[in-house]
């Protein structure tokens, strides 16, 4: 004969009774540039006005076969050696808690570049 410990009996009762929190699925924005001016930074994410408000994801991909991309994260005046570089298919990705809040700034080395942009 088994002895069920009330406690033991109590934590099994509550396992099976606790409600399940469902998560708030996050709508996709596809916020896709084309580089208006090539090797000039234009802003193609402005910052997130304040908390609560948070980015879940981001993703900033170069489209192109052969030219570079560099992607600057912050407020200050942006310049390729203080960015993050993207060869031709490479991509930045950020999930959160690690997603940055700050404006965006991007360029290509040639006009008409596109770079794909999503957020959640």
């Amino acid at each position: 004969m088994r002895r069920v410990l009330p406690g033991l009996a109590l934590l099994a009762a509550l396992a099976w009774a606790a409600p399940s929190f469902a998560q708030t699925a996050a709508l996709t924005v596809n916020g896709s540039v084309s580089i208006t001016t090539g090797n000039t930074f234009q802003t193609v994410l402005t910052a997130v006005p304040a908390l609560p408000v948070t980015r879940r994801s981001l993703t900033i991909q170069n489209n192109n076969a052969t030219d570079n991309c560099w992607v600057y994260v912050g407020a200050a005046v942006a310049a390729k050696g203080t960015s993050i570089l993207l060869l031709p298919g490479g991509s930045y990705t950020r999930y959160f808690p690690y997603v940055p809040a700050d404006a965006i700034q991007a360029t290509c080395a040639t006009t008409g570049n596109t770079l794909y942009v999503d957020t959640q």
